[in-house]
């Protein structure tokens, strides 16, 4: 599908502005001590102090989203067979979002992460892991770090550009990230399935 050049460039700035206004506000949350979060002021170039109910709404965010996610990931943990262990997360519009690098300290990391966001964002997200050993560390020794593809490729990680808007190229780009397709996404930010299964999708 074809979009106006200057509506297409406007709207897509002004998605990627709502990336460093989360991540400034993460930050503010973790320095008042709502919740932690070993990683994020790696990725803030200019620090803010937000107002509490702005913190307080991002705290509830993060915990009611931290709930599930732990939730989903223990399941077949005490062998549950209904539950599959390889679990996958795939994550659209991820921004600077640091749940892997947090999952990854607490050994709570699924078999594969998959991020998506648009090619500037993931540029600049693949910049900062290859700069600060604390992230690269996370995403393995093997993985294949590029700037100028927008590209992170390990094992358990990958973070890739493409634009959602893009059907046909997302799908592309999902294919390339080696999800399993056996499972189908079974949870989304925007309404429940059935979280105890091998994918949850995060936007």
């Amino acid at each position: 599908m074809a979009y106006p050049v200057a509506d297409s460039q406007s709207n897509k700035a002004a998605v990627q502005a709502t990336n460093d206004d989360a991540s400034a506000s993460k930050l503010s949350c973790v320095k008042k001590g709502y919740m932690k979060d070993d990683y994020i002021h790696l990725f803030v170039r200019r620090p803010v102090r937000r107002s509490p109910i702005i913190n307080r709404g991002y705290f509830a965010r993060w915990a009611a989203l931290r709930r599930l996610l732990y939730q989903f990931l223990d399941c077949g943990s005490d062998g549950d067979k209904k539950c599959h262990t390889k679990k996958q997360i795939l994550s659209l519009g991820a921004g600077f979002d640091t749940t892997y690098f947090q999952l990854q300290a607490e050994g709570k990391a699924p078999h594969l992460y998959v991020e998506l966001d648009f090619i500037e964002v993931t540029s600049k997200k693949a910049a900062l892991i290859e700069t600060h050993g604390e992230l690269k560390d996370k995403v393995g020794v093997t993985a294949s770090i590029s700037q100028a593809k927008g590209e992170v490729l390990g094992d358990n990680y990958k973070l890739l550009p493409v634009d959602l808007r893009d059907i046909q190229m997302l799908n592309e780009v999902i294919n390339l990230a080696n999800m399993d397709p056996r499972f189908k996404p079974c949870y989304s930010w925007l309404g429940f399935k059935n979280i105890f299964n091998s994918c949850i999708f995060l936007i």
